[in-house]
């Protein structure tokens, strides 16, 4: 989708970062007239403000553009303030606009990521027929991201295998395009689709498998477990039957969890996931770091694998405490026969410092992005301080 952003922001990593998350065109202006001409036509689009641009001549263009087409703004500046100054009339007319979000000016990716893809989902507006017939029509369709581990024992700079991949649903939109899975699957959640979706995603990474056994690859799979599913009594049992319909064990796949679904002890819940273990599914909690950090979860239920959340990543390494907090959380894992993956690895830097705490999997942009299934590699080899692709 097109992105129009003010060159007051600067062409910034956060910006090119984010653009190759949502998989966004980025086009710039610096002035009015250069804003009028990329707002011209029906499309819809993304603009993204900062603050210098809270000026009566950009809202104006604005205001005309959105006689044609529908846009979703995001404005990165403190709306208080603007109302405080001079510029009270400006911020009044954007904070009236039915589809705007506020960031802080000193945003991160995440912050950023997080306001274009609500202004989507408010854009999209998806009903539940559409969900419904998208999975009658097959237009959902699954990508892979590897997740590589080292096969040379202790040493860090040695070769490592992708010996296993995560499930990542896309949808092939007959009018939207391309969406993510945070495009649309809060809508299957509240229209109760989840379920039947889950198991497609089950069905087809099973299939997969399969798939590269024929071709001499053999990949486990881990897949993303929405937390409302967690109370359905009959999950593990249903998922078993699939797996086993495909001639596959169990241990073949791993579920990953948040550490919010599980915040609370004496949910219900936890015994779907105990439950899964004892047929063999394997767990392992996602986002470590990123919520509550809790390292009471590890005594509710003994995971399998825990991941490391890159904003956990970036504090450890801007913080001395907070990298010997990582550091010890790593080898809790380890005592306890637990293997620590870090995603969001996307740079040297983030390689060498995982490399401190002997963490055990890497996934991330520095390894591969999420493919096609056809296109996986399956080694890759490190040479000290850099992991390239084989």
């Amino acid at each position: 989708m097109l992105t129009v952003v003010s060159e007051s922001l600067g062409r910034s990593k956060v910006l090119t970062d984010v653009a190759r998350e949502l998989s966004l065109i980025l086009s710039y202006f610096r002035d009015v007239e250069t804003l009028d001409r990329l707002m011209t036509g029906s499309s819809r689009r993304f603009v993204i403000l900062g603050d210098a641009d809270i000026t009566n001549e950009v809202v104006d263009s604005l205001v005309r553009a959105k006689r044609n087409a529908e846009f979703g703004l995001v404005v990165c500046a403190n709306p208080d303030v603007l109302r405080s100054s001079n510029r009270a009339r400006a911020s009044k007319t954007l904070a009236a606009y039915p589809i705007v979000e506020w960031v802080d000016p000193d945003h991160d990716a995440d912050l950023l990521s997080a306001a274009l893809r609500k202004c989507r989902r408010r854009m999209l507006k998806l009903g539940k027929g559409e969900l419904e017939r998208a999975l009658v029509n097959r237009e959902f369709f699954l990508q892979y991201q590897p997740k590589v581990e080292r096969t040379g024992g202790t040493d860090w700079g040695t070769e490592w295998e992708t010996r296993e991949v995560e499930a990542l649903i896309r949808w092939r939109h007959p009018e939207h395009g391309l969406l993510g899975p945070l495009e649309f699957l809060p809508e299957a959640e509240a229209f109760e689709l989840i379920g039947p979706i889950s198991e497609f995603v089950l069905f087809e990474t099973a299939n997969q498998v399969n798939r590269w056994a024929e071709q001499d690859l053999d990949f486990n799979v881990c897949i993303n477990l929405a937390s409302s599913q967690l109370n359905n009594p009959l999950l593990a049992h249903n998922y078993k039957r699939i797996v086993k319909k495909q001639g596959l064990e169990c241990n073949r796949f791993t579920f990953e969890v948040t550490e919010q679904d599980i915040a609370n002890s004496e949910a219900p819940h936890l015994l779907v996931l105990n439950e899964m273990r004892e047929l063999g599914f394997r767990i392992s909690l996602d986002d470590f770091g990123a919520a509550v950090a809790s390292l009471g979860t590890f005594e509710q239920l003994p995971f399998d694998e825990i991941k490391i959340h890159a904003s956990a990543l970036k504090r450890a390494q801007e913080n001395e405490v907070a990298k010997q907090v990582l550091a010890a959380v790593t080898g809790l894992a380890h005592n306890l026969g637990i293997s620590v993956c870090a995603e969001g690895v996307e740079d040297p830097e983030t390689y060498r410092f995982l490399s401190a705490i002997s963490c055990d999997k890497l996934q991330g942009y520095l390894i591969s992005e999420a493919v096609m299934p056809d296109i996986i590699k399956k080694v890759y080899s490190s040479s000290g301080t850099e992991v390239d692709v084989a």
